[in-house]
């Protein structure tokens, strides 16, 4: 696996071609690590917590 600028280059996959191969996320303690302390210095400085947040009308049917 590689990064270069904006691209992230992943060789010897066993996928299809043409199909999604990663969801990349920010990394979020409450979501992703349960009973212990981090800091997320990107997400301390948002007004909103992240338990209060609700998907917007992108994923609606």
């Amino acid at each position: 696996m590689a990064i270069k600028g904006n691209k992230l280059t992943v060789e010897d996959i066993d996928i299809l071609d043409g199909t999604p191969l990663s969801d990349i996320k920010p990394f979020v303690p409450e979501f992703d690590i349960f009973g212990r302390q981090f800091r997320a210095g990107w997400l301390e400085k948002q007004a909103v917590s992240p338990e209060n947040v609700k998907a917007d009308e992108r994923f609606s049917g």
